[in-house]
C-alpha cells in the first residue's frame, strides 16, 4: 500500500469586509465621491497533503488584501488607508497647477468651470498661494512666487 503525503502552499480567503483601495481612489476624479470597495484578506500557508488533498496548515507564508473591484492586492497595512479628503485633493492639483506655470487667474476661472464656486476656487487658490506673488511686467499676469517665466508671453518673471 502507497500512501502519498507531501506539501503544497495555498491562498486561503479568510476575512472579508470594505476598505478605501489606492488604485480604485486614485482613478476618481477631482469632484466625485470615493467609495469604498469590497475586499478579501488572503492568507498564504503551506498545508500538510495526503494524497494530494491538503489536511492542515502547518506554517503562514503571508497575508494580503485583495480588492474585489480591481484585484488589485496590497499590504494588511492598507486597511488603514485613509483617502485625501475633497480639500485635500483641490489643494493638491492647485499647487501642482501654479508651480507649472498657470497664471492665478486662469487657475480660479479653471477651477470654476469644474464646478466650484467663486468663492471656493478663491479660498483654494490663495490658501496655496498666501501673498507669495510675482507679477509678468510685459501681460500682467500674477503668478505663484518661484515661477521662472510668463507661460503666456514667456516673459522672464522677476521677485
Amino acid at each position: 500500500m502507497f500512501i502519498i503525503f507531501g506539501t503544497s502552499g495555498r491562498h486561503v480567503d479568510e476575512t472579508r469586509g470594505q476598505f478605501n483601495c489606492p488604485s480604485c481612489c486614485a482613478n476618481e476624479n477631482i469632484t466625485s465621491d470615493v467609495k469604498q470597495q469590497r475586499y478579501t484578506g488572503v492568507k498564504v500557508a503551506k498545508y500538510f497533503t495526503l494524497f494530494f488533498i491538503p489536511i492542515f496548515s502547518y506554517q503562514t507564508l503571508g497575508r494580503y488584501i485583495k480588492c474585489n473591484h480591481c484585484k488589485s492586492e496590497y499590504n494588511e497595512k492598507v486597511l488603514e488607508y485613509v483617502p485625501p479628503t475633497f480639500e485635500d485633493q483641490v489643494a493638491s492639483y492647485v499647487e501642482q497647477e501654479l508651480k507649472s506655470g498657470t497664471p492665478i487667474s486662469m487657475l480660479v476661472n479653471k477651477l470654476k468651470s469644474q464646478g466650484l464656486d467663486e468663492e471656493q476656487s478663491t479660498n483654494a487658490v490663495n490658501h496655496i498661494v498666501a501673498g507669495n506673488i510675482v507679477t509678468c511686467h510685459q501681460c500682467n499676469m500674477d503668478f505663484l512666487k518661484g515661477v521662472e517665466k510668463c507661460s503666456l508671453c514667456e516673459q522672464r518673471l522677476s521677485d
